[in-house]
């Protein structure tokens, strides 16, 4: 059976990856679903891409040349290990992917604005509703419920994506794009695709962020297809 190792997104529990996985499994393929630390493997620490990076290398020591599944950032993970160590890989599937850096752009005033937020936030402590509503105004959900050390490394992966080079990513791409994702928006995936050199863009009808949760079958079909191929 193929076997393909999937790097979640920003989430603490993997309740949504379960159907999927199943549909995989009935296609031939192994899902493999690995704990990122901070998230679904306790961490008290503050990673940054090296470190995501240095524990991906550590999951898939002894396994030779293995397919990986990226879903948000946990694709900012795999993209920044594919150009990192080009030959260590078959092939890489990104699920609507975070990576894309916007210089000039909503991205960067909301990594400049998590660095103030816990001092705003704070303030806005004592009545929850008020500091929940303002969180999800500036489209900070994510930082509102992480700890503190995940709060910092939020603001790494954030920055990371200016060291990512998609010309330089060297290895067969899948890309697998929600059509409505508000989060990582569709013309994100259109960038990488077009970076890519032979690189594939999936398009999901009527999907938004999480494809792979509500439209398990279709997405399966697609990774089932380009990991047997």
């Amino acid at each position: 059976m193929k076997q393909v190792f999937i790097i979640h997104g920003w989430t603490y529990n993997l309740d949504k990856w379960t159907n999927f996985c199943e549909s995989l499994r009935t296609r031939g393929v192994e899902p493999v679903l690995l704990k990122v630390p901070g998230l679904t493997e306790p961490s008290d620490k503050v990673w940054d891409i090296d470190g995501y990076m240095t524990w991906l290398a550590s999951q898939l020591k002894g396994t030779e040349h293995p397919a990986v599944v990226g879903h948000s950032n946990g694709g900012r993970i795999a993209l920044a290990f594919a150009q990192k160590y080009p030959s260590k890989l078959s092939q890489l599937i990104l699920i609507d992917s975070a990576g894309v850096a916007h210089n000039e752009t909503k991205a960067a005033i909301k990594l400049k604005t998590l660095k103030y937020l816990s001092k705003v936030g704070k303030g806005l402590s004592y009545v929850p509703p008020v500091k929940k509503a303002f969180y999800k105004v500036i489209g900070a959900q994510d930082y509102n419920n992480a700890p503190p050390n995940m709060k910092l490394t939020m603001r790494n992966m954030l920055a990371a994506d200016q060291q990512i080079d998609f010309r330089a990513i060297k290895l067969p791409v899948t890309i697998i794009w929600g059509r409505d994702d508000a989060i990582t928006p569709l013309a994100d995936g259109q960038k990488m695709h077009q970076a890519i050199a032979g690189s594939s863009l999936h398009i999901i009808n009527e999907a938004r962020h999480a494809p792979f949760f509500t439209h398990s079958n279709e997405v399966a079909d697609i990774i089932m297809k380009v990991v047997k191929t």
